[in-house]
């Protein structure tokens, strides 16, 4: 009885047992398919969302269609500018050096200029005087040579007054050396080495001789004769050591010998000039340093 009894709720649960497993099932996967559909449309919305919250750009529109442009690979630009930068200071070496150079030339180009308009006013001065002593010296032909003629007594008188007319004298230290300073302004050369070779020999205690010998060492030097000018810069340095060409004959003696590739005597002119010289004028200064930056000299 008791098993009768309890039997029929059994087979009663056991009955409605497929169908709620059914039920389950079809729960479960509706389940599934609520979640597969939520997760599409999340998916799909993604991109949007991302665009809205500024995530992605805006996809530009497409162009129109066209020739495909090459693809050119991208160059490294820090190798180029490297470069750039090591030939930007090559060049800016270059004009430095440059600059220095053009600024040497023209401090040189200065000196000279200033050499030789002190040296044309001189020979202007010179030029002056000379004249001067010419034109008497022509007046003393002249009446020389009136004097000469026996058949003029009455115009000697008129020339030279009442007293009669004097002898020229033999041409003194003064009017050789005089005459040599106009020979060389007017280029005559020989003339006036000859004036001066005279003046040398015929007066050389005499002031106008001892520079003679220098004027001398001009005369040859513009010449290039370089031998026989330091001969005479020499000789001039003997008879007035500390006489005012000193100075001047040594720089002009180093240049002499500086032409004959004498470096040793060269040098050793520029050194006693600056041993000598302390404090030298414009003019000098200038030809003196035009001289020792034609080569320098070895320092000891």
């Amino acid at each position: 009885m008791a098993t009768a009894q309890v039997a029929p709720p059994i087979l009663g649960q056991l009955a409605t047992f497929p169908r709620k497993t059914a039920q389950r099932r079809l729960w479960a996967g509706l389940c599934f398919s609520v979640v597969i559909i939520g997760a599409g449309l999340m998916l799909h919305a993604e991109p949007a969302l991302a665009q809205a919250r500024g995530a992605n750009p805006p996809v530009p529109a497409a162009k129109p269609a066209g020739p495909t442009p090459v693809a050119v690979p991208p160059i490294s630009a820090e190798p180029i500018s490297a470069r750039l930068i090591i030939r930007l200071e090559q060049v800016e070496r270059q004009a430095a050096e440059l600059t220095g150079r053009i600024e040497v030339l023209e401090a040189e180009l200065a000196k000279q200029q200033t050499v030789h308009k002190q040296l044309v006013q001189e020979l202007e001065a010179e030029r002056a005087n000379k004249a001067a002593i010419s034109e008497s010296t022509a007046r003393v032909a002249e009446i020389s040579t009136v004097e000469s003629s026996p058949a003029a007594p009455q115009e000697v008188q008129a020339l030279v007054g009442e007293a009669p007319p004097a002898p020229a004298p033999p041409p003194g230290a003064e009017a050789l050396f005089n005459a040599a300073q106009l020979a060389l302004q007017r280029g005559d050369y020989l003339t006036a080495e000859t004036n001066l070779n005279m003046l040398v020999t015929n007066f050389p205690t005499a002031p106008e001789g001892i520079e003679g010998r220098w004027l001398l060492g001009e005369a040859r030097y513009v010449q290039s004769a370089w031998g026989p000018a330091a001969e005479a810069y020499l000789s001039y340095l003997d008879a007035a050591p500390q006489g005012r060409r000193a100075s001047e004959s040594l720089v002009r003696l180093a240049g002499a010998f500086g032409q004959l590739g004498n470096t040793k005597m060269r040098c050793s002119a520029l050194g006693e000039y600056k041993r000598r010289t302390p404090n030298p004028d414009a003019t000098l200064k200038a030809r003196a340093d035009a001289e020792a930056a034609r080569s320098p000299c070895p320092t000891t």
